[in-house]
């Protein structure tokens, strides 16, 4: 079974269902368990349900923090402790990218996930330029 790394931001355009990838985002959700397993910083959390506390309101938060719950294995939520983020700042420097998408840019290459994220220009475009040793994707062009 691969293992997909996925930014906050397709969940969050998956839950809302108003972006202009929703459904592509819905789609990729949607085969997991079965054709892929998660691999995720423990940020997600705070990413996602608290993107769509303050975007949205409490319950779909509250909603989206059940889904995490039921997706991902606690063995494959890496912690956003020290270590981590010691080990992924250096990544900001070496793709260009924020620090926030480093943790997740250092969860896949840790995992040997797939990678993606909404975030073409600013975090996929950046990555990809550097040939990285895994795939990454925006999900209009997700192949799975």
């Amino acid at each position: 079974m691969k293992i997909l790394t996925l930014d906050a931001n397709i969940f969050i355009a998956a839950l809302k269902a108003d972006e202009e990838y929703s459904e592509e985002c819905i789609n990729i959700l949607q085969k997991i368990p079965g054709n892929f397993i998660l691999a995720e910083p423990s940020i997600i959390y705070q990413e996602v349900c608290g993107t769509l506390a303050r975007r949205v309101n409490i319950d779909v938060a509250e909603k989206a923090e059940r889904l995490l719950d039921s997706i991902l294995h606690p063995k494959l939520i890496l912690e956003c402790d020290i270590n981590l983020c010691r080990a992924a700042y250096p990544l900001c420097h070496e793709y260009g990218i924020y620090s926030i998408d480093a943790l997740y840019l250092k969860t896949a290459l840790d995992m040997n996930a797939i990678l993606v994220s909404l975030d073409e220009r600013d975090f996929i475009n950046k990555v990809k330029r550097k040939k990285p040793p895994i795939e990454v994707y925006h999900p209009s062009e997700f192949p799975y």
